[in-house]
């Protein structure tokens, strides 16, 4: 009798397998139909602020198209994503909007940005927002910049905050904060990365 168990199958063979299993393309279509359906929600929901970006002069059909950019935009473009940042869009459209004013210019937004980054609840959207604060903050806003990452109500997203110390770690609080987080329950295992990239980059 010939044995049953032929091993592992490969990844061509298992998309093969996929693509014959009638539940699996049921789900599949499923999936994607709810994706369509989630794309369209959100490309209505950013109209306003897709109309405006518009009539600025970008050509985008959301807040995204900026973030993804390799061409640096307009200035003239980030009173108009601060202004509706503050605007009840859905989650994945206010980060989009928040990562979009994470350039040098947009510090104007700076204590938006900080107040919106300590009220929001909603993860997502508090990670666009550090993003945003850890790449515009100067050196004479390290200390709100540590102040933020040390309060634990910022959950998860205290992380991408440490971008900004890395940045200023020359600045001795910016340095100090770092070797202060690599003992933080949370925050260590990427103030430790950072400190041993600095360590990598002074060898040089």
């Amino acid at each position: 009798m010939a044995p049953t168990n032929k091993g592992p199958i490969n990844a061509n063979e298992l998309i093969t397998k996929l693509e014959q299993d009638p539940a699996y393309q049921e789900r599949r279509r499923r999936r994607d139909w709810e994706l369509q359906q989630k794309e369209q929600e959100y490309a209505q929901a950013e109209k306003p602020l897709v109309d405006e970006l518009r009539a600025a002069g970008a050509d985008v059909t959301s807040a995204w198209d900026l973030v993804n950019s390799k061409v640096p935009y307009s200035d003239n473009l980030l009173p108009i994503l601060a202004e509706h940042l503050q605007r009840p869009y859905p989650a994945a459209v206010r980060d989009g909007i928040a990562r979009a004013l994470a350039v040098p210019g947009a510090r104007f937004a700076w204590n938006v940005l900080i107040s919106l980054y300590r009220e929001e609840r909603e993860e997502r959207v508090k990670q666009g927002l550090a993003v945003a604060i850890a790449n515009i903050a100067d050196q004479a806003l390290i200390p709100q910049v540590i102040n933020l990452a040390r309060n634990p109500q910022n959950g998860e997203s205290r992380v991408l905050l440490l971008f900004a110390l890395k940045r200023w770690y020359r600045d001795p609080r910016a340095f100090a904060a770092l070797e202060e987080f690599a003992s933080e329950p949370f925050l260590k295992k990427q103030a430790q990365i950072v400190l041993r990239q600095l360590a990598a980059r002074k060898r040089r």
